[in-house]
């Protein structure tokens, strides 16, 4: 905890708030226990709200639903519980079936052709793959399986805004260290980037989190469990074609920059329209936020919330609506799963499952915590 003590003596503005905006989806109609399951990403699509539960997840049923969709109205998260929504995207997830999605961890909406795209692990008898759904037509519209790619480490999906010369792409990781997966939604192709850091060749890059600069053309890279933050320069990958043979040996490589180390192991990471980077601090139970093109020091870092009661463990971070700062919160992580009967009877009751950190007026210059 000292380093927090710093950061609140040196930040220019540093905030540590209880935040109280919330959603608390009541899933039982889907036969989801209300109280343990266990939420990965979330996508948000006007007034319709997608959850990814891992069936991976020792919380979460294999029985059970991998993706369900409920309700996004903001005046309602006020609210203590939040019934679900509609049931479609169920008919496309039934366990064992390969064309359906088994085992969903990662969600991005592309929103000009209102397609949701879905990152599924796959399991032991089906490979991984990235699925589309439309939000129109309410069904899977695009499959591509990710061939010779270890489905159990993949965990992030991120639609790049920027469409580049050959249409729009996406990146994922953790696709095996020291590399990236590029996915082309209109080609529905994807191959592999080999990723390389000249100042120390032997540094290990595991993409376990992806965050698009939302003022420069940086895609930020860091891995939960070491500390080192990377930045891959995207002008030159948004202005090349796919590869013409797309196979394990036409990997092709790229250089990323290492910019520093985060304040400690991290979880999520999700830059805002203020030139900020945003990640969750497990140590501390405490989310902050760099100052990107600053020194990656804690004079640098704005303390934006902690609590252990609000936020025992954060998987995620995304923009919501308006463009404002979200963390999907729940009651453990993965190494729970280790003593699991033990785990679940000692599981903090949330009263929120996605909490608003931050809002965002494009009038303001800086971003205002949010504090009630």
């Amino acid at each position: 905890m000292k380093f927090l003590k710093l950061i609140s003596l040196l930040s220019v503005l540093s905030f540590i708030f209880l935040l109280s905006i919330c959603a608390c989806w009541d899933l039982s109609s889907y036969g989801v226990n209300n109280k343990n399951y266990y939420i990965s990403s979330v996508a948000v699509y006007r007034t319709r709200a997608f959850l990814a539960l891992p069936r991976s997840m020792c919380y979460n049923a294999f029985s059970g639903p991998t993706l369900v969709e409920t309700n996004w109205i903001e005046e309602l998260l006020h609210t203590p519980i939040i019934k679900g929504g509609r049931h479609q995207i169920l008919n496309y997830q039934k366990w064992g079936e390969c064309e359906h999605i088994q085992d969903a961890v990662s969600l991005d909406i592309e929103h000009k052709v209102h397609k949701l795209w879905i990152l599924d692990r796959g399991n032991e008898l089906c490979l991984p793959k990235i699925a589309s759904f439309s939000l129109f037509y309410n069904s899977i519209s695009e499959v591509s399986q990710l061939t010779n790619i270890i489905g159990g480490k993949l965990n992030i999906l991120t639609i790049d805004p920027v469409v580049g010369k050959s249409g729009q792409r996406a990146y994922v990781g953790n696709a095996g260290e020291n590399s990236l997966l590029v996915f082309s939604l209109e080609k529905l192709v994807w191959w592999r980037l080999e990723l390389l850091e000249q100042a120390n060749p032997l540094s290990s890059i595991n993409a376990d989190f992806l965050a698009i600069s939302k003022t420069g053309p940086e895609l930020f890279i860091a891995s939960e469990n070491d500390l080192e933050l990377f930045a891959l320069d995207l002008h030159n990958l948004r202005t090349l074609e796919e590869p013409s043979i797309i196979d394990e040996k036409n990997t092709r490589k790229e250089n990323v920059t290492l910019i520093g180390k985060k304040l400690g192991k991290s979880r999520g990471l999700e830059a805002d329209f203020k030139s900020g980077l945003s990640y969750f601090m497990m140590r501390d139970y405490a989310i902050v936020r760099w100052l990107i093109g600053s020194p990656i020091e804690a004079e640098y870092h704005n303390v934006l919330a902690q609590s252990y009661e609000k936020f025992p463990f954060v998987s995620e971070l995304f923009t919501g609506p308006q463009n404002g700062l979200w963390a999907i919160v729940n009651p453990a992580g993965q190494d729970g799963c280790s003593n699991f009967n033990e785990t679940m009877e000692n599981l903090p009751e949330l009263q929120s499952r996605v909490v608003r950190i931050l809002r965002y007026n494009k009038f303001v210059r800086d971003l205002e915590v949010d504090r009630k």
